[in-house]
């Protein structure tokens, strides 16, 4: 008979006691879909290319992409990180171009399928178009500059300014009289500019947002979109008469028109292009989606039907987290909302933040009425309302975290600085020591900050790439561990990591010009302990419900 040792038995029931003592691992879970994805991350500029395709830019997915346009298919044409088209075009020698709104490139493609950078360092570059000699033509809007431009479309030469402060020229295209007829974005106009002398003609007025114009195949009526009204609009020249084709959800951004003159529009906050016959105004689907590009995600912890509050970029979305239903919906550009990227839940506030045009937003919980707009230019990435109404600000290019005042003027005040990255921010208020804590995409931390002093604390180092972070019921800290494409449970105690799921279809690869982080991939945790996260490489939501 073996005999244990009184030093054995001791070590025995030490082993024993702590075993029981432990935390318990974390359920197993099960990965289910709550909305599912499309191919874009909000659809631009388009263009025909003569062979049965449409050619789509997708400036947030970093992608120009080929539709078959009898079966709806979509392919790409061109991936991350150089397809980041906010508009596209063909050349004459079939080589396709398209402009990079946050990188300042424009880019060409020939058609033996080599790409290369034409023109660069030139921020918010939107349109594009060719006129009949061969001539090619873009604008600068937006990011502090509004200007068009004559560039070489082989990149030998220097851009070339025509004009600079008109009123913001979109989507345009050359005329049979060889002029340009684009619209004013900030006029409500539709314009006629000859290139050659810089003059420009009022065409028609009253628009309330037109975005782009393009000409039917005989060149006679001009079809122009609408985005806040969410019209398809012809204009007959040269009287400049107007008539509604179509009525479409507002968010319109482009048209292309086809040689059967039908009317391809794409619209960035429901991320679709439907197809409008102008002979009778009928509207079909091309390509469909629910989402635009759900990144920031929240539910209230008492919310029993889990509810997700959704930054969905070109909208703010109200989504059933058990059903997937989308059952509110405010919509930019026809709201005083801007691009949401990031949201936060209050008592009775929402607060959205956003790099894309630099702003934190407070709403009212209970009818969306958007009380105060903070203009903020840092790569702004998470922000939540403290219990004394202040707001706190994660500003990743400059590192800081900042205080923002409850009341107007809003007076800012720097908490902490030198993280580096900060995009997640979830609070732990109710602390002894109240703080928040933080995800830093570039140093691979999860860092705590004291709210008292901005005294900071490192709780977990080691990680690729952390975006959205959320606290679970059961005090753990769930991080989106981007670069390793996981998602993670921490031990705010101990700072260990276990890996809840891995292979996830998240993480866009950054491009120039924009913030760390930029499209970040939300967290939620739901009462009942199940996890909800976004995909922005997808455009789709999922859910992650413990097995026991």
């Amino acid at each position: 008979m073996h005999r244990f040792s009184y030093k054995s038995l001791i070590a025995c029931v030490l082993m024993a006691s702590t075993q029981t003592l432990a935390a318990p691992p974390p359920p197993a879970y099960r990965q289910e879909v709550v909305v599912a994805g499309s191919p874009f991350q909000g659809v631009h500029g388009m263009a025909v290319d003569g062979k049965g395709h449409l050619l789509a830019s997708n400036l947030l997915g970093q992608t120009v992409h080929s539709i078959d346009l009898a079966s709806g298919a979509v392919s790409t044409l061109v991936g991350p990180p150089l397809g980041g088209a906010d508009d596209v075009t063909l050349g004459p020698d079939g080589s396709v171009y398209w402009t990079g709104f946050f990188s300042g490139r424009l880019m060409r493609r020939t058609p033996d399928g080599k790409t290369r950078v034409i023109a660069k360092e030139l921020p918010g570059l939107n349109s594009l178009a060719f006129r009949r000699d061969g001539r090619l033509y873009i604008t600068q809007l937006g990011r502090g500059v509004d200007a068009l431009l004559e560039v070489d479309p082989r990149g030998s030469k220097p851009p070339r300014r025509i004009l600079s402060g008109h009123g913001m020229l979109n989507g345009f295209e050359f005329g049979p009289d060889d002029k340009l007829y684009g619209p004013l974005l900030m006029k409500g106009q539709i314009v006629r500019v000859d290139v050659d002398t810089g003059s420009i003609e009022v065409v028609a007025g009253g628009f309330a947002m037109p975005v782009a114009t393009n000409f039917d195949s005989r060149r006679e009526n001009l079809y122009v979109v609408d985005s806040v009204r969410g019209e398809l609009i012809r204009v007959r020249l040269p009287t400049g008469d107007k008539e509604v084709v179509a009525k479409l959800p507002t968010g319109l951004d482009n048209l292309a028109v086809g040689p059967d003159d039908q009317v391809y529009v794409s619209n960035m906050v429901d991320n679709d292009i439907h197809v409008v016959n102008p002979a009778d105004g009928s509207v079909r689907p091309l390509v469909e989606a629910r989402l635009s590009v759900p990144s920031g995600l929240a539910v209230a912890p008492d919310d029993p039907d889990e509810q997700l509050y959704v930054a969905d970029v070109y909208a703010f979305r109200r989504v059933g987290g058990r059903d997937g239903k989308i059952n509110q919906t405010t919509r930019v550009l026809s709201s005083r909302m801007t691009f949401p990227m990031n949201v936060a839940l209050g008592a009775k506030h929402v607060v959205l933040s956003s790099a894309y045009l630099g702003s934190v937003q407070v709403l009212d919980r209970t009818s969306g009425e958007v009380l105060r707009t903070i203009p903020n230019t840092n790569g702004v990435q998470g922000a939540l309302e403290l219990p004394d109404g202040t707001l706190l600000v994660a500003e990743a290019t400059t590192g800081r975290l900042v205080r923002v005042d409850a009341a107007e003027p809003a007076g800012t005040t720097v908490l902490t600085r030198g993280l580096e990255g900060p995009v997640g921010l979830v609070a732990d208020t109710e602390a002894e020591e109240p703080g928040v804590y933080v995800t830093e995409v570039r140093s691979g931390r999860v860092t705590r900050v004291r709210l008292s002093d901005g005294a900071r604390r490192t709780v977990a180092k080691g990680l690729k790439a952390p975006e959205g972070i959320a606290r679970h019921p059961d005090g753990g800290l769930i991080v989106a561990e981007v670069g390793r494409k996981q998602l993670v449970r921490i031990d705010p105690a101990t700072g260990r990591s276990t890996v809840l799921a891995s292979g996830l279809r998240i993480g866009l690869p950054e491009s120039e010009g924009l913030p760390p982080g930029y499209i970040p991939t939300g967290v939620a945790v739901g009462g009942s302990g199940t996890i909800y996260l976004s995909s922005d490489i997808e455009s789709a939501l999922y859910r992650f419900v413990p097995a026991r």
